[in-house]
């Protein structure tokens, strides 16, 4: 399979680095592309919320992105290196950023990192959801909350009590099967980007995560191509909004 870079990585496009892909624990930070320069094999992009510089240790680091796939989203990237530090790089508006210009090593290839980005949810952008425990319907925000979310799967926090009563979402076990909905909110519109149904599983439990919440880890083991796309835009579109916000501010 051939990927075009040009189309792949062009400018306005989110991106993930992924540090030490290859190790038992790589990390990742989100980003959006400002400029390409593909003569030069270079792309200037904006300095992630964890910002990388001269000091920052790795093996390797790679440039990522998602694409549509024949059945999902399939994530592909490329090898670079960080090439200069930009501490004043100008936008529209007469706004400036952060910025970072990479360079990169053809060819786009077919990545596989064991994480992907999650995004914190706000007061912005939310996910409200309905899912099925034992047959029972449980909804947000009285029985549970979306805390993140990615492509992958989902953090929620599940109260230990409802009003007075004990939470029978606490009793979740790893590997329940939760069948779910949900929908895309982005509180600044008047219509929801959508919604979706997916199956997710029990990963992670902390029933110590606070004296009132405790914290699960979902992963999505069934969702739709359209599913998939729709949720991958509204991460990224989310991350834009974050990053032209925190721009702004600087």
């Amino acid at each position: 399979m051939t990927f075009d870079i040009k189309t792949i990585f062009a400018p306005s496009t989110g991106v993930d680095l992924v540090f030490n892909m290859h190790s038992p624990a790589p990390t990742s930070r989100s980003s959006i592309i400002f400029d390409a320069n593909f003569n030069d094999n270079t792309i200037t992009i904006a300095q992630p919320f964890v910002p990388v510089s001269p000091k920052t240790q790795f093996t390797t680091l790679h440039v990522t992105t998602t694409v549509p796939g024949r059945q999902k989203q399939i994530r592909v990237g490329m090898a670079c290196q960080p090439l200069r530090f930009i501490d004043h790089y100008p936008l529209a508006g007469n706004a400036v950023s952060k910025a970072l210009v990479m360079q990169y090593t053809p060819p786009v290839v077919v990545t596989n990192i064991r994480s992907a980005f999650r995004l914190p949810l706000g007061s912005r952008h939310i996910v409200r959801a309905k899912l099925i425990f034992r047959e029972a319907e449980f909804y947000t925000a009285a029985d549970f909350k979306i805390r993140d979310i990615s492509f992958a799967g989902m953090g929620i926090m599940v109260p230990k009590k409802v009003k007075t009563r004990p939470n029978p979402l606490c009793r979740l076990a790893y590997n329940d099967i939760l069948p779910m909905g949900l929908v895309l909110v982005d509180t600044r519109k008047e219509d929801t980007m959508g919604t979706l149904p997916v199956k997710a599983k029990v990963k992670r439990i902390n029933t110590d995560f606070s004296k009132t919440h405790i914290l699960a880890g979902l992963k999505v083991i069934q969702i739709s191509k359209d599913s998939e796309s729709l949720l991958n835009k509204f991460i990224h579109d989310a991350q834009i909004d974050e990053l032209k916000r925190l721009s702004a501010l600087r």
